[in-house]
């Protein structure tokens, strides 16, 4: 098939371009003989094995280079295409704390790992997120930074590193759980442990849908459930963005935009 690039509109050009970077990144990754290590974390019930299943989906459309896909959970039912790593539930009151445990240097992995929180949307390529930061302890400068343009704070939902190298967080943390557990949660406990070495994505790689992708103001309560008021069918995105973070309320389950059906799925 032979391209008419004279008469293409310049969405398609960009995302001609993109195509071509996504597969030229992963072929020199393939040629290196490595994989990378998807990650998502998964204990109690907040959250049910379709969040798994849906990540599973989205990271098999938008990832190109040698992946194996792990969910470190208490749930030993399997899951197809999945490597499920099962542990005993801690029992923490708030299930997030299990992240710590993601940096046990005794997990069965080896290499690069790239992590997803099981309520984020990845809706275009993110071979860039594993070929472009290959050593770095790397995390999300936090979504204040709409609000507070200089704002270095870490947000926890995708996150990557090499294993074995932030054993630090969960050692220090099994050292003193009920004092760690006192902090508002595991992202506080991470940057407070690495602030010194932590670098972050673009801030335009990825974004939070309900401040900067949406807006706050567009939120009410209903029924106890911070949501829209209104669905929209075409929700601005920066063109580099390639996956959009649902922090807080609403969660993708709570959004009817088509953007939301159409991706997290």
């Amino acid at each position: 098939m032979v391209l008419d690039k004279q008469n293409e509109t310049k969405a398609e050009r960009k995302a001609r371009k993109a195509a071509l970077r996504a597969a030229k990144e992963a072929e020199t990754y393939k040629t290196s003989g490595g994989h990378v290590n998807i990650l998502c974390v998964r204990f109690g019930n907040k959250y049910g094995p379709e969040y798994v299943v849906k990540l599973r989906n989205m990271v098999e459309r938008h990832l190109t280079v040698p992946y194996v896909f792990n969910c470190l959970t208490d749930d030993p039912k399997p899951i197809e295409g999945v490597n499920s790593i099962v542990q005993k539930n801690a029992g923490y009151v708030k299930g997030w704390w299990h992240k710590v445990h993601m940096f046990d240097p005794g997990l069965p992995l080896s290499g690069r790992i790239l992590y997803f929180d099981l309520d984020v949307v990845i809706h275009n390529n993110i071979n860039k997120l594993v070929t472009t930061y290959k050593d770095d302890f790397i995390g999300i400068r936090d979504f204040n930074r709409k609000f507070h343009p200089n704002f270095k704070y870490l947000n926890s939902s995708v996150m990557s590193w090499n294993h074995g190298t932030q054993s630090h967080l969960l050692t220090r943390f099994r050292e003193s759980p009920s004092a760690a557990m006192r902090m508002p949660g595991d992202q506080d406990w991470i940057w407070k442990n690495s602030q010194s070495i932590m670098k972050f994505w673009p801030d335009d790689w990825i974004q939070s849908y309900k401040w900067e992708i949406r807006s706050r103001n567009e939120l009410w309560l209903k029924n106890g459930i911070r949501q829209f008021r209104n669905n929209v069918d075409h929700p601005k995105i920066h063109p580099n963005c390639c996956i959009a973070v649902f922090h807080g309320e609403p969660n993708p389950a709570q959004v009817g935009d088509k953007f939301v059906l159409d991706n997290w799925r």
